[in-house]
């Protein structure tokens, strides 16, 4: 039976659900990714856009070859704007049981302070 690719049917598109929580240095994000394993799991951060890629890995049986394709792998994405006072070089990650954990620091700004001026 032989594979034909313009009756392949789409990719699922799927949205993970977020949380969001602010502390004072820190935001965490906890996406919930079920189905995903590490190996699917892709996160990027470009410029100030964080993005989160995971693709569900339908399992089979090792040696198997495609005859007929019907049921897709769904995948998962999700883009955050991430604000200037966090740091997109300083982000964690934690990745159990579907739950994706990233943990985003916070930029620290040093406090206004007086600039003593000698006159001459």
């Amino acid at each position: 039976m032989a594979n034909q690719a313009s009756n392949r049917p789409e990719k699922t598109l799927l949205t993970p659900a977020l949380d969001i929580y602010e502390q004072e240095n820190l935001v965490t994000v906890i996406a919930e990714l079920p189905g995903v394993n590490n190996d699917n799991l892709n996160i990027q951060v470009h410029d100030q856009t964080l993005i989160i890629e995971g693709v569900i890995a339908l399992a089979t049986a090792d040696g198997e070859q495609l005859g007929h394709e019907e049921i897709t792998s769904p995948y998962y994405t999700s883009t955050l704007q991430l604000g200037r006072d966090l740091d997109s070089k300083n982000i964690s990650a934690d990745f159990k049981d579907g739950l994706l954990t990233l943990k985003i620091a916070k930029k620290t700004f040093s406090a206004p302070h007086k600039i003593e001026v000698q006159f001459s």
